[in-house]
């Protein structure tokens, strides 16, 4: 039985490591927008689950209750759809090397 080769190893490591470095920087860029009540608020999540943007419509500003649950639901939905976004590109930068469900855990994305 052969030995491992422990520099071929290692060499892929670094480089899988590299392009999750790559995939970090990419998913700055990424954007996904989530809506609610119809499109009367918006809002905007980078594919490393940030919040960008807000948009409320102004006619349904006299209703704050509402406003304030339609803001959670688009936020909501804006961060499922980055997080959707980032584990599509995490999967292709690992080409299968990794569990990306995990990974995509140990960078607090998702669930």
């Amino acid at each position: 039985m052969a030995m491992p080769n422990f520099g071929d190893m290692m060499k892929q490591l670094k480089q899988a490591g590299e392009k999750m470095q790559d995939v970090q920087k990419q998913l700055e860029k990424i954007t996904a927008e989530g809506e609610a009540g119809g499109g009367m608020v918006k809002a905007t999540a980078t594919g490393n689950q940030k919040i960008v943007a807000v948009t409320i419509d102004p006619e349904i500003l006299d209703d704050v209750e509402m406003v304030q649950d339609l803001v959670v639901a688009a936020v909501n939905n804006a961060l499922e759809k980055a997080s959707g976004l980032a584990r599509e590109e995490m999967t292709k930068a690992a080409g299968g090397m990794l569990n990306t469900d995990d990974l995509l855990k140990n960078f607090n994305f998702g669930q």
